[in-house]
Protein backbone atom coordinates (compact mmCIF):
# COMPACT_ATOMS: atom_id res chain seq x y z
CA UNK A 1 0.00 0.00 0.00
CA UNK A 2 2.79 2.43 0.84
CA UNK A 3 4.37 2.05 -2.57
CA UNK A 4 1.06 3.03 -4.25
CA UNK A 5 0.35 6.02 -2.01
CA UNK A 6 2.33 8.63 -4.05
CA UNK A 7 0.61 7.47 -7.24
CA UNK A 8 -2.82 7.72 -5.59
CA UNK A 9 -2.00 11.20 -4.29
CA UNK A 10 -0.71 12.29 -7.72
CA UNK A 11 -3.88 11.02 -9.40
CA UNK A 12 -6.04 12.79 -6.82
CA UNK A 13 -4.10 16.02 -7.29
CA UNK A 14 -4.52 15.83 -11.08
CA UNK A 15 -8.27 15.22 -10.66
CA UNK A 16 -8.58 18.25 -8.38
CA UNK A 17 -6.66 20.42 -10.86
CA UNK A 18 -8.81 19.21 -13.77
CA UNK A 19 -12.01 19.88 -11.80
CA UNK A 20 -10.75 23.36 -10.92
CA UNK A 21 -10.03 24.19 -14.57
CA UNK A 22 -13.46 22.97 -15.68
CA UNK A 23 -15.28 24.94 -12.97
CA UNK A 24 -13.20 28.02 -13.78
CA UNK A 25 -14.29 27.78 -17.41
CA UNK A 26 -17.96 27.36 -16.50
CA UNK A 27 -17.83 30.30 -14.09
CA UNK A 28 -15.91 32.69 -16.33
CA UNK A 29 -16.56 31.70 -19.92
CA UNK A 30 -19.63 29.47 -19.88
CA UNK A 31 -22.83 30.84 -21.33
CA UNK A 32 -24.88 32.82 -18.80
CA UNK A 33 -28.01 30.72 -19.25
CA UNK A 34 -26.03 27.57 -18.41
CA UNK A 35 -24.50 29.19 -15.32
CA UNK A 36 -28.01 30.05 -14.17
CA UNK A 37 -29.15 26.45 -14.69
CA UNK A 38 -26.24 24.75 -12.90
CA UNK A 39 -27.81 24.94 -9.45
CA UNK A 40 -30.90 23.11 -10.69
CA UNK A 41 -29.12 20.27 -12.48
CA UNK A 42 -29.20 17.88 -9.54
CA UNK A 43 -32.96 18.33 -9.20
CA UNK A 44 -33.55 18.00 -12.94
CA UNK A 45 -31.20 15.01 -13.24
CA UNK A 46 -31.52 12.85 -10.12
CA UNK A 47 -29.91 9.85 -11.83
CA UNK A 48 -26.42 9.34 -13.25
CA UNK A 49 -25.61 8.56 -16.89
CA UNK A 50 -22.58 6.99 -18.49
CA UNK A 51 -22.48 9.12 -21.68
CA UNK A 52 -23.61 12.52 -22.90
CA UNK A 53 -24.49 13.54 -26.47
CA UNK A 54 -25.24 17.08 -27.69
CA UNK A 55 -27.52 17.67 -30.72
CA UNK A 56 -28.45 21.19 -31.90
CA UNK A 57 -31.80 20.98 -33.72
CA UNK A 58 -33.30 23.63 -35.98
CA UNK A 59 -36.10 23.06 -38.49
CA UNK A 60 -35.87 19.28 -38.32
CA UNK A 61 -38.64 16.73 -38.89
CA UNK A 62 -40.87 15.97 -35.92
CA UNK A 63 -39.65 12.35 -35.85
CA UNK A 64 -35.96 13.08 -36.55
CA UNK A 65 -34.78 11.43 -33.32
CA UNK A 66 -36.01 8.07 -34.64
CA UNK A 67 -33.34 8.19 -37.34
CA UNK A 68 -30.62 10.00 -35.38
CA UNK A 69 -30.20 7.95 -32.21
CA UNK A 70 -28.54 4.52 -32.27
CA UNK A 71 -30.86 1.54 -31.79
CA UNK A 72 -28.81 0.20 -28.87
CA UNK A 73 -28.68 3.45 -26.90
CA UNK A 74 -28.51 3.07 -23.14
CA UNK A 75 -27.13 4.94 -20.11
CA UNK A 76 -27.01 8.12 -22.20
CA UNK A 77 -28.08 11.70 -21.59
CA UNK A 78 -29.12 13.29 -24.89
CA UNK A 79 -28.99 17.10 -24.74
CA UNK A 80 -31.21 18.62 -27.42
CA UNK A 81 -30.58 22.31 -28.04
CA UNK A 82 -33.81 23.14 -29.87
CA UNK A 83 -32.84 26.49 -31.33
CA UNK A 84 -33.81 29.25 -33.72
CA UNK A 85 -32.01 32.53 -34.30
CA UNK A 86 -34.00 35.77 -34.30
CA UNK A 87 -33.22 36.33 -37.98
CA UNK A 88 -34.38 32.87 -39.09
CA UNK A 89 -37.31 32.46 -41.48
CA UNK A 90 -40.64 32.63 -39.60
CA UNK A 91 -41.85 29.29 -41.00
CA UNK A 92 -38.63 27.55 -39.96
CA UNK A 93 -39.00 28.99 -36.44
CA UNK A 94 -42.62 27.77 -36.31
CA UNK A 95 -41.58 24.24 -37.34
CA UNK A 96 -38.84 24.24 -34.69
CA UNK A 97 -41.32 25.35 -32.04
CA UNK A 98 -43.66 22.56 -33.14
CA UNK A 99 -40.85 20.06 -32.60
CA UNK A 100 -40.27 21.41 -29.10
CA UNK A 101 -43.99 21.25 -28.27
CA UNK A 102 -43.88 17.44 -28.59
CA UNK A 103 -41.86 17.24 -25.40
CA UNK A 104 -42.64 20.29 -23.31
CA UNK A 105 -45.66 22.59 -22.99
CA UNK A 106 -45.16 26.25 -23.83
CA UNK A 107 -43.84 28.30 -20.94
CA UNK A 108 -42.59 25.33 -18.92
CA UNK A 109 -39.08 26.76 -18.56
CA UNK A 110 -35.80 26.52 -20.48
CA UNK A 111 -34.89 22.97 -19.37
CA UNK A 112 -36.99 19.80 -19.54
CA UNK A 113 -36.11 16.13 -18.97
CA UNK A 114 -37.93 13.35 -20.81
CA UNK A 115 -37.03 9.81 -19.75
CA UNK A 116 -36.71 6.95 -22.21
CA UNK A 117 -35.78 3.30 -22.10
CA UNK A 118 -32.61 1.71 -20.69
CA UNK A 119 -31.62 4.56 -18.37
CA UNK A 120 -31.49 7.14 -21.15
CA UNK A 121 -33.09 10.58 -21.10
CA UNK A 122 -33.57 13.63 -23.24
CA UNK A 123 -32.53 16.92 -21.67
CA UNK A 124 -34.18 19.62 -23.79
CA UNK A 125 -32.91 23.19 -23.78
CA UNK A 126 -35.46 25.62 -25.20
CA UNK A 127 -33.72 28.16 -27.42
CA UNK A 128 -36.57 28.72 -29.86
CA UNK A 129 -39.49 30.15 -27.85
CA UNK A 130 -39.96 33.90 -28.43
CA UNK A 131 -38.11 34.93 -25.27
CA UNK A 132 -35.36 32.28 -25.66
CA UNK A 133 -34.29 32.68 -29.30
CA UNK A 134 -30.61 33.04 -30.18
CA UNK A 135 -29.13 36.34 -31.39
CA UNK A 136 -28.85 36.89 -35.13
CA UNK A 137 -25.74 35.61 -36.93
CA UNK A 138 -24.66 33.18 -34.20
CA UNK A 139 -26.88 30.22 -34.97
CA UNK A 140 -25.36 26.76 -34.81
CA UNK A 141 -22.10 27.87 -33.18
CA UNK A 142 -23.89 29.28 -30.15
CA UNK A 143 -26.26 26.30 -30.09
CA UNK A 144 -23.30 23.92 -29.98
CA UNK A 145 -21.65 25.99 -27.23
CA UNK A 146 -24.81 26.02 -25.12
CA UNK A 147 -25.10 22.25 -25.46
CA UNK A 148 -21.40 21.71 -24.84
CA UNK A 149 -21.44 23.94 -21.75
CA UNK A 150 -24.47 22.11 -20.40
CA UNK A 151 -22.81 18.74 -21.02
CA UNK A 152 -19.65 19.96 -19.28
CA UNK A 153 -21.68 21.12 -16.28
CA UNK A 154 -23.30 17.67 -16.09
CA UNK A 155 -19.88 16.02 -16.15
CA UNK A 156 -18.48 18.44 -13.54
CA UNK A 157 -21.40 17.71 -11.18
CA UNK A 158 -21.09 13.94 -11.59
CA UNK A 159 -24.37 13.61 -13.50
CA UNK A 160 -22.38 12.02 -16.37
CA UNK A 161 -19.60 9.52 -15.67
CA UNK A 162 -17.46 9.64 -18.83
CA UNK A 163 -15.53 12.91 -19.36
CA UNK A 164 -16.29 13.04 -23.09
CA UNK A 165 -18.78 15.28 -24.89
CA UNK A 166 -20.24 13.63 -27.99
CA UNK A 167 -21.54 16.07 -30.62
CA UNK A 168 -23.64 15.44 -33.71
CA UNK A 169 -26.43 16.97 -35.82
CA UNK A 170 -30.02 16.44 -36.90
CA UNK A 171 -29.14 15.08 -40.35
CA UNK A 172 -27.21 11.99 -39.23
CA UNK A 173 -27.85 8.38 -38.34
CA UNK A 174 -25.68 7.19 -35.48
CA UNK A 175 -24.53 3.57 -35.70
CA UNK A 176 -24.97 0.71 -33.30
CA UNK A 177 -22.11 0.75 -30.80
CA UNK A 178 -21.69 4.52 -31.18
CA UNK A 179 -20.93 5.09 -27.49
CA UNK A 180 -19.03 1.85 -26.89
CA UNK A 181 -15.61 2.74 -28.32
CA UNK A 182 -12.17 2.28 -26.69
CA UNK A 183 -11.44 4.84 -23.96
CA UNK A 184 -8.89 7.28 -25.42
CA UNK A 185 -5.78 8.41 -23.62
CA UNK A 186 -6.28 11.69 -21.65
CA UNK A 187 -3.81 13.40 -24.00
CA UNK A 188 -6.36 13.00 -26.82
CA UNK A 189 -8.25 16.27 -27.20
CA UNK A 190 -10.89 15.07 -29.65
CA UNK A 191 -12.01 11.86 -31.33
CA UNK A 192 -13.39 11.82 -34.89
CA UNK A 193 -15.80 9.14 -36.08
CA UNK A 194 -15.56 7.85 -39.67
CA UNK A 195 -18.40 8.78 -41.98
CA UNK A 196 -20.24 8.17 -45.24
CA UNK A 197 -23.07 10.02 -46.97
CA UNK A 198 -26.38 8.39 -47.81
CA UNK A 199 -28.19 8.05 -50.09
CA UNK A 200 -25.29 7.80 -52.50
CA UNK A 201 -25.61 9.57 -55.87
CA UNK A 202 -23.19 11.32 -58.27
CA UNK A 203 -23.46 14.72 -56.59
CA UNK A 204 -22.70 13.45 -53.09
CA UNK A 205 -19.89 11.26 -54.44
CA UNK A 206 -18.27 14.36 -55.95
CA UNK A 207 -18.59 16.26 -52.70
CA UNK A 208 -17.26 13.42 -50.57
CA UNK A 209 -14.36 12.98 -53.00
CA UNK A 210 -13.48 16.66 -52.50
CA UNK A 211 -13.43 16.18 -48.71
CA UNK A 212 -11.30 13.05 -48.80
CA UNK A 213 -9.02 14.47 -51.49
CA UNK A 214 -8.21 17.50 -49.32
CA UNK A 215 -7.43 15.40 -46.24
CA UNK A 216 -5.30 12.83 -48.07
CA UNK A 217 -3.40 15.56 -49.92
CA UNK A 218 -2.70 17.35 -46.62
CA UNK A 219 -1.47 14.04 -45.19
CA UNK A 220 0.89 13.51 -48.13
CA UNK A 221 2.23 17.02 -47.55
CA UNK A 222 2.91 15.97 -43.91
CA UNK A 223 0.52 18.53 -42.47
CA UNK A 224 -0.43 17.88 -38.81
CA UNK A 225 -3.95 19.15 -39.62
CA UNK A 226 -4.93 16.40 -42.07
CA UNK A 227 -8.31 15.51 -40.61
CA UNK A 228 -11.99 16.09 -41.44
CA UNK A 229 -13.66 19.12 -39.83
CA UNK A 230 -17.25 17.88 -39.57
CA UNK A 231 -19.27 18.85 -36.49
CA UNK A 232 -21.40 15.69 -36.65
CA UNK A 233 -18.42 13.44 -35.87
CA UNK A 234 -16.95 14.87 -32.67
CA UNK A 235 -16.22 13.34 -29.29
CA UNK A 236 -14.46 16.01 -27.21
CA UNK A 237 -12.37 15.56 -24.08
CA UNK A 238 -14.17 17.60 -21.40
CA UNK A 239 -10.97 19.14 -20.04
CA UNK A 240 -9.82 20.18 -23.50
CA UNK A 241 -13.27 21.62 -24.20
CA UNK A 242 -12.73 23.88 -21.18
CA UNK A 243 -9.16 24.71 -22.23
CA UNK A 244 -10.28 26.10 -25.59
CA UNK A 245 -13.32 27.85 -24.03
CA UNK A 246 -15.94 25.90 -25.91
CA UNK A 247 -17.31 26.27 -29.41
CA UNK A 248 -16.87 29.60 -31.19
CA UNK A 249 -20.20 31.38 -31.59
CA UNK A 250 -20.12 31.50 -35.37
CA UNK A 251 -22.95 31.11 -37.84
CA UNK A 252 -20.88 28.63 -39.86
CA UNK A 253 -17.52 26.78 -39.76
CA UNK A 254 -17.66 26.57 -35.95
CA UNK A 255 -16.55 22.92 -36.21
CA UNK A 256 -13.47 23.88 -38.26
CA UNK A 257 -12.36 26.53 -35.76
CA UNK A 258 -13.16 24.31 -32.77
CA UNK A 259 -11.00 21.48 -34.12
CA UNK A 260 -8.26 23.96 -34.97
CA UNK A 261 -8.15 24.99 -31.32
CA UNK A 262 -8.43 21.47 -29.92
CA UNK A 263 -5.60 20.11 -32.09
CA UNK A 264 -3.20 22.50 -30.35
CA UNK A 265 -4.02 21.20 -26.85
CA UNK A 266 -3.87 17.45 -27.55
CA UNK A 267 -3.91 14.91 -30.33
CA UNK A 268 -6.76 14.22 -32.75
CA UNK A 269 -7.75 10.54 -32.79
CA UNK A 270 -9.44 9.05 -35.85
CA UNK A 271 -11.64 6.03 -35.21
CA UNK A 272 -11.87 3.31 -37.85
CA UNK A 273 -15.31 2.18 -36.61
CA UNK A 274 -18.24 2.65 -36.07
CA UNK A 275 -19.29 4.72 -39.08
CA UNK A 276 -21.67 7.67 -38.84
CA UNK A 277 -24.09 8.11 -41.74
CA UNK A 278 -24.53 11.69 -42.93
CA UNK A 279 -27.46 12.89 -44.98
CA UNK A 280 -26.85 14.01 -48.57
CA UNK A 281 -29.80 16.41 -48.52
CA UNK A 282 -29.70 19.92 -49.97
CA UNK A 283 -29.72 22.82 -47.54
CA UNK A 284 -29.17 26.57 -47.69
CA UNK A 285 -28.69 27.13 -43.95
CA UNK A 286 -24.98 27.89 -44.25
CA UNK A 287 -22.93 29.13 -47.23
CA UNK A 288 -20.81 25.95 -47.43
CA UNK A 289 -20.88 22.33 -46.36
CA UNK A 290 -22.85 19.37 -47.66
CA UNK A 291 -26.18 21.11 -48.21
CA UNK A 292 -24.69 24.11 -50.01
CA UNK A 293 -22.56 21.82 -52.20
CA UNK A 294 -25.64 19.83 -53.17
CA UNK A 295 -27.37 23.05 -54.28
CA UNK A 296 -24.41 24.10 -56.42
CA UNK A 297 -24.12 20.69 -58.03
CA UNK A 298 -27.87 20.58 -58.66
CA UNK A 299 -27.44 23.87 -60.54
CA UNK A 300 -24.79 22.11 -62.69
CA UNK A 301 -21.85 24.03 -61.27
CA UNK A 302 -18.88 21.64 -61.56
CA UNK A 303 -17.12 20.73 -58.33
CA UNK A 304 -13.43 21.52 -58.76
CA UNK A 305 -10.46 20.16 -56.83
CA UNK A 306 -7.39 22.07 -55.68
CA UNK A 307 -4.43 21.68 -58.01
CA UNK A 308 -2.10 18.91 -56.71
CA UNK A 309 0.91 21.21 -57.12
CA UNK A 310 -0.40 23.33 -54.22
CA UNK A 311 0.12 20.43 -51.84
CA UNK A 312 3.62 19.81 -53.21
CA UNK A 313 4.40 23.46 -52.47
CA UNK A 314 2.96 22.99 -49.00
CA UNK A 315 5.14 19.93 -48.49
CA UNK A 316 8.24 21.91 -49.53
CA UNK A 317 7.42 24.57 -46.94
CA UNK A 318 6.69 22.13 -44.10
CA UNK A 319 9.85 20.13 -44.83
CA UNK A 320 11.95 23.31 -44.78
CA UNK A 321 10.85 24.39 -41.30
CA UNK A 322 13.23 22.10 -39.38
CA UNK A 323 16.14 23.08 -41.62
CA UNK A 324 15.37 26.74 -41.03
CA UNK A 325 16.07 26.09 -37.36
CA UNK A 326 19.17 23.96 -37.84
CA UNK A 327 20.69 26.49 -40.26
CA UNK A 328 19.24 29.57 -38.61
CA UNK A 329 20.91 32.96 -38.49
CA UNK A 330 19.83 36.01 -36.53
CA UNK A 331 18.50 37.86 -39.55
CA UNK A 332 15.97 40.69 -39.58
CA UNK A 333 12.64 39.96 -41.24
CA UNK A 334 13.57 41.64 -44.50
CA UNK A 335 16.51 39.23 -44.96
CA UNK A 336 14.66 36.10 -43.90
CA UNK A 337 14.13 35.14 -47.54
CA UNK A 338 17.86 34.38 -47.89
CA UNK A 339 17.26 31.31 -45.77
CA UNK A 340 14.23 30.37 -47.85
CA UNK A 341 16.23 30.56 -51.06
CA UNK A 342 18.92 28.36 -49.55
CA UNK A 343 16.24 25.73 -48.88
CA UNK A 344 15.10 25.81 -52.50
CA UNK A 345 11.75 27.52 -51.90
CA UNK A 346 10.68 29.07 -55.21
CA UNK A 347 9.50 32.64 -55.72
CA UNK A 348 5.75 31.82 -55.83
CA UNK A 349 6.02 29.87 -52.58
CA UNK A 350 8.02 32.67 -50.96
CA UNK A 351 5.41 35.22 -52.03
CA UNK A 352 2.64 33.14 -50.43
CA UNK A 353 4.67 32.83 -47.22
CA UNK A 354 5.22 36.58 -47.11
CA UNK A 355 1.49 37.12 -47.63
CA UNK A 356 0.85 34.90 -44.58
CA UNK A 357 3.49 36.64 -42.46
CA UNK A 358 5.79 33.62 -42.18
CA UNK A 359 8.88 35.84 -42.07
CA UNK A 360 7.68 37.59 -38.92
CA UNK A 361 6.58 34.28 -37.34
CA UNK A 362 9.98 32.71 -38.00
CA UNK A 363 11.79 35.73 -36.63
CA UNK A 364 9.69 35.57 -33.45
CA UNK A 365 10.23 31.82 -33.15
CA UNK A 366 14.00 32.21 -33.47
CA UNK A 367 13.97 34.75 -30.64
CA UNK A 368 11.66 32.84 -28.29
CA UNK A 369 12.40 29.14 -28.79
CA UNK A 370 15.29 27.53 -26.95
CA UNK A 371 15.46 24.27 -28.92
CA UNK A 372 14.13 22.42 -31.94
CA UNK A 373 11.12 20.95 -30.10
CA UNK A 374 9.89 24.39 -29.01
CA UNK A 375 10.58 25.82 -32.47
CA UNK A 376 8.64 23.08 -34.25
CA UNK A 377 5.71 23.35 -31.88
CA UNK A 378 5.66 27.14 -32.19
CA UNK A 379 5.59 26.94 -35.98
CA UNK A 380 3.03 24.11 -36.07
CA UNK A 381 0.68 26.12 -33.84
CA UNK A 382 1.23 29.27 -35.90
CA UNK A 383 0.83 27.54 -39.27
CA UNK A 384 -2.41 25.93 -38.18
CA UNK A 385 -5.42 24.58 -40.09
CA UNK A 386 -6.66 28.12 -40.79
CA UNK A 387 -3.34 29.36 -42.19
CA UNK A 388 -2.97 26.10 -44.11
CA UNK A 389 -6.30 26.81 -45.80
CA UNK A 390 -5.23 30.42 -46.48
CA UNK A 391 -2.02 29.05 -48.00
CA UNK A 392 -4.03 26.74 -50.28
CA UNK A 393 -6.41 29.51 -51.33
CA UNK A 394 -3.61 32.01 -52.02
CA UNK A 395 -1.80 29.48 -54.18
CA UNK A 396 -5.07 28.66 -55.97
CA UNK A 397 -5.94 32.31 -56.63
CA UNK A 398 -2.47 33.38 -57.81
CA UNK A 399 -0.59 30.38 -59.20
CA UNK A 400 -2.41 27.06 -59.46
CA UNK A 401 -6.12 27.34 -60.37
CA UNK A 402 -8.45 24.52 -59.38
CA UNK A 403 -9.09 21.75 -61.89
CA UNK A 404 -11.96 19.54 -62.90
CA UNK A 405 -11.98 16.36 -60.86
CA UNK A 406 -10.56 13.88 -63.38
CA UNK A 407 -7.82 16.32 -64.42
CA UNK A 408 -6.74 16.89 -60.81
CA UNK A 409 -6.79 13.16 -60.05
CA UNK A 410 -4.67 12.44 -63.14
CA UNK A 411 -2.01 14.86 -61.81
CA UNK A 412 -2.06 13.53 -58.24
CA UNK A 413 1.03 11.47 -57.48
CA UNK A 414 -0.75 8.69 -55.61
CA UNK A 415 -3.69 8.45 -58.04
CA UNK A 416 -2.28 9.35 -61.45
CA UNK A 417 -2.12 5.70 -62.59
CA UNK A 418 -5.76 5.00 -61.74
CA UNK A 419 -7.13 3.29 -64.87
CA UNK A 420 -10.79 3.82 -64.01
CA UNK A 421 -11.64 7.45 -63.28
CA UNK A 422 -15.28 6.84 -62.48
CA UNK A 423 -16.62 8.59 -59.38
CA UNK A 424 -17.08 5.30 -57.54
CA UNK A 425 -13.51 4.17 -58.22
CA UNK A 426 -11.95 7.52 -57.30
CA UNK A 427 -13.96 7.55 -54.10
CA UNK A 428 -12.90 3.98 -53.27
CA UNK A 429 -9.22 4.77 -53.86
CA UNK A 430 -9.36 7.86 -51.65
CA UNK A 431 -11.12 5.98 -48.85
CA UNK A 432 -8.43 3.31 -49.04
CA UNK A 433 -5.72 5.97 -48.76
CA UNK A 434 -7.51 7.52 -45.81
CA UNK A 435 -7.73 4.15 -44.06
CA UNK A 436 -3.92 3.90 -44.21
CA UNK A 437 -3.34 7.20 -42.38
CA UNK A 438 -2.10 7.17 -38.76
CA UNK A 439 -4.94 7.06 -36.26
CA UNK A 440 -3.53 9.97 -34.23
CA UNK A 441 -2.49 13.30 -35.67
CA UNK A 442 -1.83 16.87 -34.58
CA UNK A 443 0.95 19.34 -33.82
CA UNK A 444 1.39 18.03 -30.27
CA UNK A 445 2.44 14.62 -31.64
CA UNK A 446 5.08 16.04 -33.97
CA UNK A 447 7.03 17.53 -31.07
CA UNK A 448 6.19 14.89 -28.44
CA UNK A 449 9.07 12.65 -29.48
CA UNK A 450 11.47 15.56 -28.89
CA UNK A 451 9.83 16.63 -25.64
CA UNK A 452 6.89 18.92 -26.38
CA UNK A 453 6.94 22.12 -24.34
CA UNK A 454 4.17 22.73 -21.85
CA UNK A 455 1.18 24.62 -23.25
Amino acid sequence: MRRNTPLILDTLLVSIMVAAEVHQYLDRYGEEVIRDLQDNLQAVLPQRYEFVLVIPLFDEALDCLDSILPIDIQDALIILVVNAAMDAEPMAIARTQAFLAQFTPQGSGPLTRVDGDRNSSLLILDCCSPSQQLPAKQGVGLARKLGGDLALACIAQGRVARPWIHCTDGDVSLPKGYFVTPEPDPTVAVVLYPFRHQPQHPAILQYEISLRYYVTQLAQAQSPYAYHSIGSLLKINALHYAKVRGFPKRQAAEDFYMLNKLAKTGSVLRLSTPEVTLSSRTSGRVPFGTGAAMIRLADRHPLLLYHPQIFRELQHWLAAIEKLWLERRDLPCDLMREGWQAQGLGAPLQETLLFLGADEALHQAHRQCRDLAHFQFFMAVWFDAFRTLKFVHHQRDHYWPSLEMTEAIALTTSLRNTPDLSLVNIHTRLRHQEDQLPLEIGPTLASAARGKPET
